[in-house]
C-alpha cells in the first residue's frame, strides 16, 4: 500500500510539526488551530474543510510526538465527524471556524465503552423532549458550549444537541492521570427542542458509531507519535549512558530490546495507516469496525511493550518528573483506554468478523 504523501499533506506534517516542538503548555491554543485551518480537516469543501482521516492521522502523530493534550479528537473528530454526516452545516459550519465548541457524551454508567447501551429517555413532550440520564467519561466538557446528547426515544438511539448551560444540565468535571480534562454530565429534566435533533429519529446509534471510529483511529495516530518519541528518547540515552566504559547501547542484548521496541512502532504504524485508509474507502460499517478495533488492539499493546520497555532501559530516571519518557508512557497508558480497551475491542473485532463470516456462508438448502 503507497502512504507517499502530497505536498499538501507534507505541508500540514511540518506545520503541526513546528507547533507540537514549541513550548504549547497552558493556555487556549483553539484560535491558532482554526487560523491554521486544523479545524477543517475531514469538513465538507463548501464549509472550507478539506482532506480526511490520513490528514487527521498526520496532525495527531505530531500532537503525540510533542506531547500536544488539546480537545481536537472530541470536538473535532467525534463530533465534526457526526455532524457532518448529519449533514447539520449550522453547527459544523461554527466548528470549523472556532466559533463553537461540541463534544459528545453518550457513554454510560455500566455500558463498558458500548454506545449502543444507553439508558438515558428522551420523552416527547408537545414539539419538546425531556431527557433524564447520566452520562460518564465525557471528554473535554468543560470548554464545550454544546453537548451532543445519546437517548432513548422509544427504543430506538437517537441524538440531541443540548447546550451545556442548558437548565437541570450538571457538568461534574474531573482531571484523568494525565491531566486531560474529562467528566460526567447529569441530565435531570432537561428540555430541548425537537428541532435540536441530529441525524433523525432514530439514527443516532449508525452516526455514533461512525464518528467513535474516527475518533479512535486519530488516537491510534496520536499513539503512533508517543511511541516514536520515546523509541528515538530510548536509543539517544543508551548512547549516551555508560557502564563499564562503554554506552550501554553497545550492549547486544539492549541492542535487541531495541529492535524489537521498533517492530513493535512499526507493526502500530502499519495498522494505524491501515485504518485511516478504510476510513477514506470502506463504505461497509462491519469492515470498518474490524479494521478499526484491530488498529486500536495493535496500537494498544505496542504502545504498552514501547513504553515498559522505554522505561527499564532508562532505570529509575524514567519515572522522575523532570524527564520526559514517564510523561509520554503516562499518555500511552490514557489512550490505550480511551474509547475502548483492548478487551473492548477484541470483542468489537470478533463480533465484526463473525458478522462478515455469517453474511458469506450460503444459506441453507431445506
Amino acid at each position: 500500500m503507497d502512504f507517499t504523501l502530497s505536498p499538501e499533506q507534507l505541508l500540514i506534517k511540518d506545520s503541526v510539526a513546528r507547533f507540537a516542538a514549541g513550548d504549547h503548555a497552558g493556555g487556549d491554543h483553539w484560535p491558532t488551530f482554526a487560523e491554521l485551518g486544523w479545524l477543517a480537516i475531514g469538513a465538507p469543501d463548501d464549509l472550507g474543510g478539506f482532506g480526511g482521516p490520513l490528514e487527521t492521522l498526520l496532525l495527531m502523530e505530531q500532537f503525540g510526538r510533542g506531547l500536544v493534550v488539546s480537545p481536537y479528537v472530541a470536538q473535532v473528530v467525534l463530533a465534526g465527524t457526526i455532524l457532518h454526516a448529519a449533514n447539520r452545516p449550522d453547527l459544523l459550519g461554527r466548528v470549523v471556524e472556532g466559533e463553537q465548541r461540541i463534544t459528545v457524551a453518550y457513554e454510560e454508567p455500566h455500558a463498558r465503552y458500548d454506545p449502543a447501551r444507553v439508558a438515558t429517555t428522551a420523552v416527547r413532550d408537545g414539539d419538546d423532549y425531556v431527557l433524564t440520564g447520566t452520562k460518564v467519561r465525557v471528554l473535554d466538557p468543560s470548554t464545550a458550549g454544546t453537548l451532543i446528547v445519546s437517548a432513548l426515544t422509544g427504543d430506538e438511539i437517537t441524538l440531541f444537541a443540548v447546550p451545556s448551560d442548558a437548565p437541570n444540565v450538571v457538568r461534574e468535571r474531573y482531571a484523568s492521570e494525565d491531566g486531560y480534562d474529562a467528566g460526567n454530565v447529569r441530565l435531570g429534566g432537561v428540555r430541548v427542542a425537537g428541532a435540536e435533533i441530529i441525524g433523525g429519529v432514530g439514527g443516532g446509534l449508525a452516526l455514533l458509531e461512525l464518528g467513535l471510529d474516527h475518533a479512535t483511529a486519530a488516537l491510534c495516530a496520536e499513539g503512533l507519535g508517543l511511541m516514536s518519541t520515546m523509541l528515538e528518547a530510548t536509543v539517544e540515552y543508551t548512547k549516551q549512558r555508560q557502564q563499564f566504559g562503554v554506552p550501554i547501547g553497545s550492549f547486544q542484548a539492549l541492542q535487541h530490546r531495541m529492535a524489537e521496541m521498533f517492530i513493535e512502532l512499526e507493526l502500530a504504524r502499519s495498522m494505524a495507516y491501515l485504518a485511516a485508509t478504510t476510513l477514506g474507502e470502506e463504505r461497509d460499517p462491519v469492515a470498518r469496525r474490524r479494521g478499526i478495533s484491530a488498529a486500536k488492539v495493535q496500537v494498544a499493546k505496542s504502545g504498552r511493550f514501547v513504553g515498559q520497555n522505554a522505561i527499564q532501559l532508562h532505570g529509575g530516571i524514567g519515572m522522575s518528573e523532570e524527564y520526559k519518557v514517564g510523561h509520554y508512557f503516562k499518555r500511552m497508558t490514557i489512550v490505550e483506554r480511551l474509547l475502548g480497551d483492548v478487551d473492548f475491542h477484541l470483542g468489537r473485532y470478533l463480533a465484526a468478523r463473525s458478522t462478515k463470516t455469517q453474511a458469506q456462508t450460503p444459506a441453507a438448502v431445506g
